[in-house]
C-alpha cells in the first residue's frame, strides 16, 4: 500500500497565490512520505494525449493506497478520471479542497453543482479549509467526514521579524488579483485626509487603472517574493465590488467559506489582518488575536485609528506566531496526520 499526492505540476512564476497553493501542498506531502503524481488541470484540444498520460500515471498507483487529491470541485475531465480510477482501485481518497466551484461559480447549473459535490461522497475523508467550508459541504449533501486546515500554509525560507516603527499614516496593504470582479471595491474607496489612512495596492488587473486618492498602486511580483516587498501596517482581506458584504456577489460571498491565501501572505510579512466579521477567517482572527474584524470598509478609519501602537504591536506579535507555522507547513501537516490516525484507528 502506498501514499500519494495528486495535483498539478505548476511553475514558480505565478503572481501571489495563483499557483503557489498546489506547489506547497505537494512539497508538504512529500515531507510526510507521499509520492507526487501530476495531472493536468485542464486539457487542450490540440493535445489530447495529455489525458492519456494522466490516466496512465493514476493507473500506476497501488491498490488500497492513501491518496490525497488537490481538488477544486469543478467539472473537469481530469477530476472525473481521478475519482473513477481511484475508486476502482479501492484507494482511500482524501480530497484537499483548494476551491469549491459550486460556491463561487454562478454560471454552473444546480444539477451540475450537485453532481460535483456528490463526487466527494466517494472519498474516505475531506480536508476542508475551515469549519464554515465543512458546514457548507455537509448541508449540501456531502456525508464524508472532514478535518480543517484552519489557515493556509505558505512555504517561505524566512518571515518578517518583530522590528517595527510606525510612521505617519496607517497604511493598509491589499495584494492579489486586481480584476474588477475581485477587486472592484478599490475604485470606490472614499478616504479623507483626516482619516489618517492610505492604501498600498499590489497585483495586476483593471482595478489598478482608476484608483482614487489615498490608494497607491505599488506594482506586482511573484508569490515567492512577498516577504520584504509588500509594504503596509495592516493586510486587508476583502473580495468583490462592494464596500459591504454583497450577498448577490459570488466573489464577495466566497470569502465567507475559504481561507484566502492573501491572509497568509500578510501574516508572513508581519501585518495584522483586517477581515470581514462574517467571513471564514473572523473566528481565527479573534481566537489568535492577530487582527481586527469589520462589517464594512466604511468602518476602517474609526476602527484603525482607535488602536494604540501598543495594541498594534500585540497584534503584530501574534500574527508572526501564526506565520511561523504557515512557513513550515504545520497547518497542513496537522490535518493530514489527524486523518492518517483516523484511517488507522481500530473500529
Amino acid at each position: 500500500m502506498g501514499k500519494y499526492i495528486i495535483g498539478p505540476n505548476m511553475g514558480k512564476d505565478g503572481l501571489f497565490a495563483g499557483n503557489k497553493f498546489p506547489r506547497d501542498i505537494i512539497t508538504i506531502c512529500q515531507q510526510l512520505g507521499y509520492r507526487p503524481v501530476y495531472v493536468h488541470e485542464g486539457y487542450s484540444r490540440k493535445r489530447p494525449w495529455e489525458y492519456l498520460v494522466d490516466y496512465v500515471h493514476v493507473q500506476s498507483l497501488e491498490k488500497g493506497s492513501d491518496v490525497i487529491f488537490i481538488d477544486q470541485v469543478s467539472p473537469r475531465k481530469s477530476r472525473a478520471m481521478v475519482y473513477s480510477v481511484l475508486n476502482k482501485k479501492h484507494c482511500n481518497i482524501i480530497p484537499l479542497l483548494e476551491d469549491v466551484d459550486p460556491i463561487r461559480n454562478d454560471e454552473m447549473s444546480g444539477e451540475r453543482k450537485k453532481l460535483e459535490m456528490q463526487q466527494l461522497n466517494t472519498a474516505k475523508y475531506l480536508i476542508a479549509q475551515n469549519s464554515k467550508m465543512s458546514d457548507y459541504l455537509h448541508t449540501h449533501g456531502v456525508k464524508t467526514p472532514s478535518v480543517e486546515l484552519t489557515a493556509l500554509d505558505f512555504l517561505v525560507p524566512k518571515i518578517a521579524d518583530e522590528k517595527y516603527e510606525h510612521q505617519g499614516k496607517w497604511t493598509i496593504c491589499y495584494g492579489g488579483n486586481l480584476s474588477m470582479v475581485q477587486s472592484g471595491f478599490l475604485n470606490t474607496l472614499q478616504m479623507k485626509d483626516d482619516d489618517n489612512l492610505q492604501f498600498y495596492v499590489y497585483g495586476r488587473g483593471a482595478a489598478a487603472d482608476n484608483l482614487p486618492e489615498h490608494v497607491i498602486f505599488k506594482g506586482s511580483f511573484s508569490a515567492e517574493d512577498c516577504v520584504g516587498n509588500l509594504e503596509g501596517d495592516w493586510g486587508l482581506v476583502w473580495n468583490g465590488c462592494s464596500q459591504n458584504m454583497d450577498l448577490n456577489d459570488s466573489h464577495s460571498v466566497y470569502y465567507n467559506y475559504v481561507c484566502p491565501h492573501k491572509f497568509s501572505m500578510y501574516a508572513l510579512c508581519g501585518m495584522p489582518v483586517i477581515v470581514y466579521s462574517g467571513g471564514a477567517m473572523a473566528s481565527f482572527v479573534k481566537r489568535k488575536k492577530c487582527g481586527i474584524t469589520i462589517d464594512s470598509l466604511d468602518q476602517l478609519p474609526t476602527k484603525i485609528n482607535a488602536i494604540s501602537e501598543k495594541e498594534y504591536m500585540k497584534y503584530r506579535h501574534n500574527i508572526l506566531k501564526v506565520a511561523k507555522k504557515m512557513a513550515k507547513g504545520e497547518y497542513t501537516k496537522a490535518a493530514i496526520k489527524e486523518i492518517e490516525q483516523n484511517i488507522r484507528a481500530p473500529r
